[in-house]
């Protein structure tokens, strides 16, 4: 078969741009068009949706804007750390999070116990879902629990992957929205793991039966073992992450704080997040700090005025400071650079109170009058918006 001279082929090509010349006739697969999904789920707590928030703008085919749109909340097949220390919530406002995306999006949700410590009364009460997705042989809310290793992990995923994938056809459904292009958005629904949490996810699961073996192996641990497990985790997130991008599964995990050590005695601990307390640093190393999409931190307050009293402010509560640490999607930061939320827990009944905690976000930013037995909402000029209102009659 003959074949053209190089000189014709550079004669064809001395016109051509760039692009065109790289594209190969249409046979490159590297440089053929691969559309970024711009997607969100909102979690139902608005300072955490806006926050993660970004603006995606629309063009049609001219280059013209269409229109521009907001994507508030968890990235579509995103992985996402709550931490921080004990007591700042985190399982309660993880479980929220969880439930709010699945029920708003026909998904479900796969609940990793790992702590081994979950009530499903409490599961129940805080999430609000309906009876029927704790229930059957399948439940649509699964809680797991016993000793979870990365393995088990990494297995719970790939055979999510696995099983939604053989039935794309039939699960991807249009969103309603459209990409950059104008194009419309197809996704699976989506599943979202909550893992409670990484700490507490063993490194290898041993075979209880082999006396041998499992003496070997309490021999083993030792101070190594934040180094062997941080190696471990290392290697599932980068297997799961493209299972998790193609199949629509979001994997939302708690990681908790721990003291931050130096390792010499004349230098003080360097600082693992730009925006954390270089006195604390979080389980899972720095597969946690390079993968996570949203790095969010909590941090319970204990002074007196951020706790809340049932006589005095009609429900009992207390107030969590919301920072995000590190955001690919939008600007990360801390109380000290803006980026500080106060986040309302109704500790009987509601989990995150959203209302008030929009009520507290307007107060931390001069937008309200007066104090809790009665509010004002005031306009940017200082106007008085509202009735008078207070916590207790506050849904009123």
């Amino acid at each position: 078969m003959a074949t053209k001279k190089q000189s014709v082929l550079d004669a064809e090509k001395k016109d051509m741009d760039l692009m065109t010349v790289l594209a190969n006739g249409g046979a490159s697969s590297v440089f053929k068009k691969n559309t970024l999904v711009d997607y969100c789920y909102s979690t139902g707590i608005s300072v955490i949706d806006y926050t993660l928030g970004y603006r995606v703008i629309v063009r049609d085919i001219t280059g013209s804007i269409v229109k521009e749109r907001i994507c508030l909340g968890l990235q579509a097949g995103s992985f996402d750390v709550l931490t921080g220390a004990t007591q700042s919530f985190k399982t309660t406002i993880g479980m929220q999070m969880c439930a709010n995306i699945a029920y708003q999006h026909n998904g479900n949700i796969v609940h990793i116990d790992a702590e081994n410590r979950l009530s499903l009364q409490r599961a129940k009460t805080l999430t609000k879902l309906p009876e029927s997705w704790f229930t059957g042989d399948y439940p649509r809310y699964a809680i797991k629990n016993g000793a979870i290793g990365y393995d088990t992990l990494q297995n719970y995923i790939t055979e999510i992957y696995e099983t939604k994938m053989r039935a794309k056809t039939v699960l991807l459904k249009d969103t309603g929205e459209v990409d950059d292009q104008n194009n419309p958005i197809w996704l699976m629904p989506p599943t979202i793991v909550f893992l409670d949490s990484l700490s507490d996810v063993i490194s290898k699961e041993y075979d209880m039966r082999d006396k041998k073996e499992w003496d070997k192996q309490k021999e083993m641990r030792s101070n190594t073992d934040g180094m062997q497990n941080a190696k471990t985790l290392k290697g599932v997130i980068s297997d799961i992450l493209p299972m998790m991008k193609e199949a629509n599964i979001i994997l939302l995990t708690i990681a908790h704080e721990n003291a931050n050590v130096a390792m010499t005695a004349f230098a003080g601990p360097k600082k693992q997040f730009q925006y954390g307390n270089k006195d604390v640093k979080i389980s899972g190393g720095k597969s946690v700090e390079y993968n996570a999409s949203a790095l969010m931190t909590f941090t319970g307050e204990i002074k007196d005025d951020s706790r809340y009293h049932m006589d005095t402010d009609g429900f009992d509560g207390n107030t969590v400071l919301f920072e995000p640490t590190k955001v690919s999607t939008n600007v990360s930061g801390n109380a000290k650079t803006g980026l500080g939320f106060r986040i309302i827990i109704d500790k009987r009944r509601n989990g995150v109170d959203n209302v008030r905690t929009l009520v507290k976000f307007l107060e931390d930013r001069g937008r309200i009058k007066g104090d809790r037995r009665g509010y004002k909402v005031l306009s940017p000029t200082g106007e008085e918006i509202s009735d008078k209102f207070s916590w207790k009659n506050i849904y009123d």
